[in-house]
């Protein structure tokens, strides 16, 4: 029976097998059990003894990997089929989101992380060419797996700003995203979400820390799943999103196929959270915001936990992107909003059935709309001037006004409502 070893840090947690009948199983170590600081993969698989099998396991760690034309591509490349999580994991599972990494069986962390120097160019030549996937590295592979649908990076970025390869099980600190290439009627993404991002951080929100490299036309994602350890070391931290938690698999990531609601949500990260009042705060002001930055692809996987020590919470917001601009991409909401997910359709009875299926009262919802629209009115004008001062392209500069004006009428949209 063919194994992966799970590692946390240098520390083995438990092997992913494959039977014969290509079923996925998970066994925590023995030594990790008797660990006192020990953290379980997630809550569906419980610290025991037992050997797990079944939708819990896929959906673990199934959705460490990349979708769609992404995990087309690696998979075409590699040889692998979509389809088979262990060997995909096998190949690509040593830099993942969270705090664990996979390796072959006969390959263990080293002490010192690996790290392969590049440059810029390189980066960008990697984009063109292998959907970010450094593919023609000879010797010592890069591993790197991210999940979602667009090509992106991980890096690490040391203090001057140089650029590298984590290679092994060696952890990244940053990820890189430039905007989508396969898809002409999706154009300038990572200026878009460099936007918005930055526009959630102005206003108060908790987000992973995002800066436009205009020499790689592209968006730097500081990884929130990293810190820095007291020796200096780059050590990875515990993250679920919200489809490991829930146990169900990336392809059921949308209310629409059967995913789940906003209120499934709701209970699901409050049922966990060490600080359920503030997290629930949040969670409403993240669906408040997707609305108004015309964001229709919140989903379930765009939100995660996270676990250091005893306590859990919401973690930073992440993918945040004005999808209003790009009328080929579906107008509605990922979650109905009180029964409805079209934003020009989305009346105040909405909010007050969602501000009841998340036992709040409606004033407050109000109250939180009415102090994040004066906070993005004060806010918007001066995150767009910035950023347009640092792109060269007219394409680019269209694209910030194209979501500046998006955001300004959904604003003005919701603000007309709210009043009313």
């Amino acid at each position: 029976m063919k194994r992966l070893a799970v590692f946390a840090g240098d520390q083995l947690v438990g092997h992913l097998q494959e039977s014969q009948q290509y079923e996925l199983l998970f066994s925590y170590a023995p030594n990790w059990l008797i660990n006192p600081k020990v953290i379980a993969l997630s809550a569906n698989l419980p610290l025991t003894e037992q050997i797990f099998t079944g939708d819990d396991v896929i959906a673990f760690f199934e959705n460490l990997l990349p979708e769609g034309d992404v995990l087309s591509f690696i998979s075409q490349a590699a040889q692998i089929s979509q389809g088979n999580i262990f060997g995909l994991l096998e190949r690509f599972g040593g830099d993942t989101a969270g705090a664990f990494s996979i390796l072959p069986e006969d390959m263990k962390p080293t002490g010192e992380p690996h790290y392969l120097p590049v440059t810029p160019e390189t980066i960008k030549a990697w984009f063109e060419r292998s959907r970010g996937i450094p593919l023609d590295i000879s010797g010592e592979q890069a591993r790197m797996s991210l999940s979602g649908a667009q090509d992106k990076m991980t890096v690490f970025i040391d203090d001057q700003g140089s650029f590298s390869i984590p290679l092994g099980a060696a952890p990244s600190s940053h990820i890189i995203k430039p905007s989508i290439q396969h898809r002409q009627d999706i154009p300038h993404t990572a200026i878009n979400e460099a936007l918005v991002m930055v526009l959630a951080e102005r206003i108060g929100m908790k987000v992973a820390k995002v800066r436009y490299a205009p020499e790689l036309t592209a968006a730097i994602i500081a990884r929130y799943d990293r810190t820095i350890d007291a020796d200096g070391h780059l050590q990875r931290l515990h993250q679920n999103d919200l489809c490991q938690i829930l146990g169900i698999p990336s392809g059921k990531k949308y209310e629409a196929e059967g995913g789940p609601s906003l209120k499934t949500c709701f209970d699901a990260v409050l049922a966990r959270s060490s600080q359920p009042a503030l997290d629930k705060k949040r969670l409403i002001e993240w669906v408040i915001f997707n609305v108004m930055v015309g964001n229709m692809d919140g989903h379930a996987k765009n939100l995660s936990l996270m676990t250091q020590g005893k306590r859990t919470q919401l973690a930073p917001f992440y993918d945040l992107v004005c999808t209003a601009v790009y009328p080929h991409l579906s107008q509605k909401l990922a979650f109905k909003i009180g029964g409805e997910n079209r934003p020009k359709w989305i009346m105040a009875r909405h909010w007050q059935r969602f501000a009841e299926d998340v036992a709040v009262k409606p004033k407050f919802v109000d109250k939180l709309m009415a102090e994040m629209i004066a906070r993005i009115e004060s806010a918007l004008p001066n995150v767009a001037a910035e950023l347009k001062g640092m792109v060269s392209s007219t394409a680019e500069s269209q694209m910030l006004e194209k979501v500046e004006n998006q955001i300004v009428s959904s604003v003005c949209l919701v603000k007309s409502r709210l009043e009313s």
